[in-house]
């Protein structure tokens, strides 16, 4: 009788700790959904986090191409107003230079400008910003297919407030009608 008893509270002691062992395995199960949901809630708090920073980012994108539409039809309408659609200058003063440059191109109408390593004024720039340092000097030109070599370099240096007493000084204008003319001087 006594290994009955012992028999029966080890068969109980069994089914005690199975029960308690599947209570935990649910317990468990229910914990690794509720990790998985919460996981998953953050997945897409943060998909959405991301697809709103890409959101932002196309329309900062949009407003750059805006800007930059809007620079470039700026430029274009300036350029109209103008009788050169290329001027390129270059005036040295022994260690120092200045250059300054705007070219359209013809088949798209696009326009860069650029001041090259400008050591007088301590500029170097590309673009929008170039071109507005530029083209109010270049607008005080007058200069034309018969303007003669003094008068130009003349112009030219008291347009873009540059010293007189240069080494070397050169500019080219490109006209409307693809006339080109050129200007050179060396001191």
């Amino acid at each position: 009788m006594r290994r009955f008893i012992q028999l029966f509270a080890v068969l109980l002691l069994s089914f005690v700790l199975a029960a308690c062992g599947q209570n935990d395995n649910n317990n468990a199960a229910t914990d690794n959904n509720d990790t998985t949901e919460n996981d998953q809630n953050q997945d897409q708090g943060q998909d959405q986090a991301n697809n709103d920073d890409h959101a932002d980012t196309g329309e900062m994108d949009d407003n750059n191409n805006n800007d930059q539409d809007d620079s470039t039809a700026d430029m274009k309408d300036k350029m109209k107003q103008l009788d050169y659609t290329d001027f390129e200058l270059e005036v040295s003063y022994g260690q120092q230079e200045y250059e300054a440059e705007i070219e359209q191109d013809r088949n798209t109408g696009e326009i860069e400008a650029e001041i090259e390593d400008d050591k007088i004024n301590n500029i170097d720039t590309k673009g929008k910003e170039a071109f507005d340092k530029i083209y109010p000097n270049l607008k005080k030109l007058t200069i034309d297919r018969d303007t003669n070599k003094q008068d130009a370099i003349d112009q030219t240096l008291k347009a873009f407030d540059l010293p007189s007493d240069y080494t070397k000084f050169e500019i080219e204008l490109t006209f409307e009608d693809n006339t080109k003319v050129e200007f050179e001087d060396k001191k």
